[in-house]
């Protein structure tokens, strides 16, 4: 029993190391789009230009928000399959590091959709303002 939840914890950990590769790499490919693929970013000059990069911080904001639901659904995942001692009346180990970690993960995305947000919201005043509206 007890190689079988180990051989289960090991599975476990190295699908959430999956899991995390493929999110470091889509944050890192969020961050690269964000200075168009290595080249500098220019400041918008026109509504249009605005208009546009408004609609890539909406991009984003979604995707970082998506990546904070991910998290917090694998931690809810994760926390179905962790075997329980039914004399222990804390917090598996397990799931406390995992918790840890998945509140973290996700309230830094959010933070990041949240930044996001605003500087859609710039850019789409800027862009009426050069529209004159």
């Amino acid at each position: 029993m007890k190689r079988t939840i180990t051989n289960i914890h090991k599975h476990i950990i190295s699908l959430m190391a999956l899991f995390l590769t493929i999110g470091a790499f889509s944050l890192a490919a969020s961050a690269q789009d964000h200075h168009d693929h290595g080249q500098e970013m220019k400041a918008p000059q026109t509504a249009q230009e605005h208009r546009a990069r408004a609609e890539e911080y909406e991009k984003k904001a979604a995707a970082y928000r998506s990546e904070a639901a991910a998290h917090q659904k694998m931690l809810k995942d994760y926390s179905k399959t962790v075997a329980r001692n039914p004399k222990d009346t804390g917090e598996n180990a397990y799931i406390r590091k995992m918790r840890l970690h998945c509140e973290k993960y996700s309230k830094a995305a959010e933070a990041l959709a949240v930044e996001a947000d605003e500087m859609a919201k710039y850019h789409k005043m800027r862009a009426k303002e050069l529209e004159g509206k």
